[in-house]
């Protein structure tokens, strides 16, 4: 899944096991790089893990060490706390649910427009103190 936007790029992906963690960061890398005319160096990237394997073998830590990549740890007995799951997640799968996509370019337009929908009433949300928006 990716979100390019003017606050950054967003891609995510869940992996089977710790090879397999490498090769895709080792794809991400080139991704992200694509993902702008200005290149985005990984080690500017914010990473959000939990505590699979794959997320905590020794291969993957060294490979981002190398790269100068901090990976931003959630707590094992608190998942409610990554506010991506709770809240961005489960309203994204609320709002495409329904669609079908012939290809993989036009679930990422779907997904990247309503990413931005959210953003923009996530920002009424905080705007109005929290209160209820329609």
């Amino acid at each position: 899944e990716e979100d390019d936007d003017s606050d950054g790029v967003h891609l995510q992906a869940e992996v089977a096991d710790r090879n397999t963690i490498i090769e895709y960061l080792k794809t991400t890398g080139k991704r992200f790089l694509s993902l702008k005319k200005d290149k985005i160096r990984l080690k500017d990237c914010l990473l959000m893990w939990g505590n699979a394997r794959p997320h905590t073998a020794t291969d993957t830590r060294e490979f981002l060490a190398q790269r100068d990549v901090e990976p931003v740890k959630q707590s094992p007995y608190s998942p409610d706390l990554n506010l991506c799951d709770r809240f961005l997640f489960r309203k994204l799968k609320d709002l495409l649910r329904e669609d079908e996509f012939g290809d993989h370019e036009e679930a990422t337009i779907a997904t990247s427009s309503t990413t931005r929908k959210l953003r923009g009433h996530y920002h009424d949300v905080i705007a109005v103190g929290g209160d209820y928006v329609y």
